[in-house]
């Protein structure tokens, strides 16, 4: 049974929708089973009123820290007082802590997670990284976490498409001007022609959703990879399963970034490992 008390240091993530979250169940239930005075609460909270909640969470002595969940991460660069450099360059923060000043800090940790699941994903065939090309579909917080990591890790090139053609613009400059010995392209939603494709929007977060990239023509040595994680195989995931891909589904993201959570939140040496043993709950 899951107790709540006056010493409970609480973790909201914020969302909207808040729905799709899978952090509240994933870090409760390793609370519990380490028998650790904490809690993960969902709060959904609307854009126009992010940046105000975000400022009073922060100011109660019992909240540890927030998990950002969309659409708020871009938003959460200008709603700490100190983005580290990575959120700064990529625009986007998804972990908000405090420091031992008091100053509210925010990181994105979601690339290095997915890096992390990715090296799983392709553990025995790993990638000619500085030969090879990636899609991501999406410049939201995701996608920008995700292109700055692959870009950081030197894969050869990285291609980007959203529907909000300034804002994926906007990110190619950046990356440009930080990895110059990485290519970065703006290119159509289609897979073929890539060595990874990766989806970073909200589409498949439902059964009835349009698939966010074409996967006609696509290698079968693609890796095609869906970060999100209300449907475990989302359309798309199955899809590139049955063209004969390798895909990663996005709550391998969740598991291997959940240790990079704890140790900014204030629990250091957590392997992902101690995550990935809570399925079998």
């Amino acid at each position: 049974m899951i107790e709540i008390s006056g010493t409970t240091r609480i973790f909201p993530v914020i969302g909207w929708p808040v729905e799709q979250v899978k952090a509240p169940a994933l870090f409760n239930a390793y609370f519990q089973r380490h028998g650790i005075d904490a809690r993960v609460v969902p709060l959904k909270v609307p854009p126009e009123s992010y940046t105000a909640a975000v400022r009073l969470l922060m100011s109660f002595p019992n909240v540890g820290g927030i998990f950002v969940s969309i659409p708020h991460k871009p938003m959460s660069v200008e709603a700490v007082d100190v983005p580290s450099p990575r959120a700064q360059l990529a625009g986007a923060c998804n972990a908000i802590y405090k420091d031992g000043r008091g100053r509210i800090l925010g990181d994105l940790i979601d690339g290095e997670g997915f890096i992390r699941a990715f090296d799983r994903t392709c553990a025995g065939a790993p990638l000619d990284w500085p030969a090879s090309r990636a899609l991501v579909v999406g410049s939201g917080g995701v996608g920008c976490a995700v292109a700055y990591a692959l870009a950081e890790r030197g894969i050869g090139e990285v291609a980007l498409y959203d529907t909000r053609a300034d804002q994926a613009l906007a990110l190619q400059q950046r990356l440009r001007l930080a990895f110059p010995a990485t290519r970065i392209e703006i290119a159509p939603p289609a897979a073929a022609g890539f060595d990874l494709a990766v989806n970073s929007t909200p589409l498949g977060m439902y059964p009835d959703d349009p698939l966010p990239l074409d996967l006609r023509g696509v290698s079968p040595h693609c890796i095609v990879a869906d970060c999100g994680m209300k449907i475990e195989m989302s359309r798309l995931l199955r899809q590139a399963q049955e063209l004969g891909c390798r895909i990663q589904k996005g709550k391998e993201m969740l598991i291997e970034q959940a240790p990079l959570y704890l140790e900014l939140f204030g629990w250091p040496g957590v392997s992902p490992d101690a995550f990935r043993a809570l399925e079998a709950l």
